[in-house]
């Protein structure tokens, strides 16, 4: 973004390098903090469109950060944290703090570029949806209407069989089965508004057939581009919310997903089982117009190095909500 000013912090010399370069070809003016204190100096200049720090101790534990990056919470800069902290660690965080929206996973490596570019220009743009984003150019996905919920296990099976087409190995086929599986449930029983914005199947059993009218329907997308397989589920009410999204997760992880029945209604175990499932978690949300949830999993990772490694998690809201949006039960 030609003449877009961004901030990136990281005490790795090399995340500093490989960021620079990465965010540069966005076109934006890049500068980098070298330390903590440098970090908060040049925080109190005026001009940053986007800000991108990294989030891990001693800098997270510190009270003075927190009520610095609190004050960050606006339709500019724009704000992303980047961590090595596991799942268990942030997202406590993000539902004590608004500032906590966009979170980067951090291995011992430095930052991936394609993350770095695909977040900057997402947040620079305004541009917000699109599973193509995250796949490398001339992918295109395939799409599913999401109508019934009697066919759920025809979407399921259509998504699965694409992923055996690939090589895919058996664990990863049930990963990519268990967030079909829940995605479809959430488009067709947790997105539907009514025309005053309530919800109008969220208390139904699961168990009870829900056809959706033309208008209410959902769509399944999938793809692969040889590194992430990925699936994307769009609704047309944009009724989910930042915070029902890190609430539902953060009652998982303290009470176990074992606490949650299928029959409450609630979108909460469907959430935590998809996150539990994937290597990054994308959520668009234009309020009351769209709600876009992405799901990419790692097919570079062994099945060990998966579950071991943090996850990216990723709330991105138009900065102009609409009338008729709410909190998804």
């Amino acid at each position: 973004m030609r003449g877009k000013r961004i901030l990136f912090y990281d005490p790795d010399p090399r995340a500093r390098r490989v960021a620079e370069r990465a965010l540069a070809a966005t076109g934006s003016v890049v500068v980098s903090a070298n330390d903590a204190d440098d970090l908060m100096v040049k925080l109190d200049a005026d001009g940053w469109d986007l800000i991108m720090i990294n989030y891990d101790p001693p800098l997270r534990d510190e009270p003075r950060w927190v009520e610095r990056l609190e004050k960050i919470d606006g339709p500019r800069p724009k704000l992303v944290l980047h961590s090595t902290a596991p799942t268990e660690d942030y997202l406590p965080l993000m539902a004590s703090h608004r500032f906590l929206r966009n979170v980067i996973a951090k291995n011992d490596e430095p930052l991936e570029p394609d993350e770095l570019i695909i977040t900057a220009e997402k947040l620079l743009r305004g541009d917000l949806f699109g599973l193509q984003k995250y796949l490398l150019w001339g992918v295109e996905p395939l799409s599913v209407k999401i109508l019934d919920s009697r066919d759920k296990q025809d979407y399921i099976q259509q998504v699965a069989q694409y992923a055996q087409s690939l090589g895919c190995n058996e664990r990863v086929v049930e990963l990519i089965e268990t967030i079909v599986d829940e995605l479809v449930t959430n488009a067709i029983y947790n997105a539907p508004r009514t025309e005053t914005g309530e919800p109008k199947y969220a208390k139904r059993s699961r168990r009870e057939p829900v056809i959706l009218e033309p208008h209410e329907a959902g769509e399944l997308q999938f793809a692969c581009d040889g590194d992430y397989i990925a699936v994307a589920q769009i609704d047309p009410f944009g009724s989910l919310t930042q915070e029902t999204v890190v609430s539902y997760l953060n009652r998982c992880l303290v009470k176990g997903p074992d606490q949650f029945s299928d029959a409450s209604g609630g979108a909460g175990i469907g959430l935590f089982r998809v996150f539990q499932s994937l290597s990054k978690f994308v959520i668009n949300i234009d309020p009351g117009v769209r709600t876009e949830v992405i799901s990419l999993i790692d097919l570079r990772l062994s099945m060990k190095r998966f579950r071991q490694a943090p996850k990216s998690f990723h709330i991105f809201i138009t900065d102009t909500p609409r009338p008729g949006g709410g909190a998804q039960e």
